[in-house]
């Protein structure tokens, strides 16, 4: 019983860690000077060129259109819309004086509504159904934000490459091309032990860095992940921790800002 109760408080454990901010990885989009601003449009000239962006926590960042720029209207269907209108979520890329290189407006983005574990035994169609709320038989990008895939960050440009023919929505076909790079839809498709075993490539029971890659969607980031997932700091990865990493993923944690706990230091919480 003890052993099950220490196992339920390693995955909220990880959870909380595995979205806290790493020293070893400095967000671009993060400072007056970043050069990827992410936020809310809050003003627009009359030429729709020059800009005003609240960035989460930042203040306003003013950015500049010019001939140069190019510009995305992502999930926006009516193209009478595709304009830059006050309210609109905004991912862009540019230079220290503000002048865009590339820029994303998306629809409002809705505060994230995860669906509950039933949809990790789902098929694509019944998801599908599920996440088109208001019936039109096209996902929208505010209901692909609230319900699959909430990041105002990287959910622009994966909504975008989804959305083939640039009708503003997902048909079946483009949410399935969506959801095949979500990393909870990905995951949830084997079960953890499936996963471990296809990745122990030499056998041993453990998996190395390069091992994890086969299960870890983060990329870059990987090593930082590796070393959050390693729970006893032995340098590999047993079947339980990498249950408690999928599991992590699979199972809709809320992204939770709270100051991480160090791993060799007793936790309060509780198992809910």
């Amino acid at each position: 019983m003890r052993d099950s109760f220490n196992h339920i408080i390693a995955i909220i454990a990880f959870s909380l860690s595995i979205f806290a901010p790493s020293a070893d990885a400095q967000s671009n989009s993060k400072g007056k000077d970043s050069p990827v601003v992410v936020g809310v449009l809050k003003e627009a000239d009359a030429t729709g060129k020059n800009l005003k962006v609240l960035q989460a926590g930042e203040g306003l960042r003013e950015l500049h259109i010019d001939s140069k720029s190019k510009i995305y209207f992502v999930g926006i269907v009516d193209k009478d819309s595709r304009t830059a209108t006050i309210g609109y979520g905004v991912k862009a890329s540019c230079d220290k004086e503000g002048r865009i290189r590339t820029i994303s407006f998306t629809p409002p983005i809705p505060e994230p509504k995860p669906l509950g574990e039933e949809r990790l035994a789902m098929f694509p169609t019944g998801l599908f159904k599920l996440v088109d709320t208001d019936k039109n038989g096209l996902v929208g990008y505010g209901e692909f934000s609230r319900s699959v895939y909430h990041s105002p960050k990287h959910g622009p440009d994966h909504f975008r490459t989804a959305d083939s023919d640039g009708d503003g929505g997902l048909s079946s076909t483009e949410f399935l091309n969506a959801l095949e790079k979500v990393s909870w839809w990905i995951l949830s498709r084997k079960t953890p032990d499936v996963w471990f075993r296809e990745a122990d490539n030499n056998g041993d029971d453990t998996l190395s860095t390069k091992e994890f890659g086969h299960i870890c969607t983060s990329g870059n980031h990987i090593n930082n992940v590796f070393k959050r997932a390693d729970l006893d700091d032995s340098g590999d990865l047993s079947l339980r921790e990498t249950t408690t990493y999928i599991r992590s993923i699979t199972h809709g944690k809320q992204n939770n800002r709270k100051s991480r706990q160090r791993k060799d230091q007793p936790t309060t919480q509780s198992a809910s």
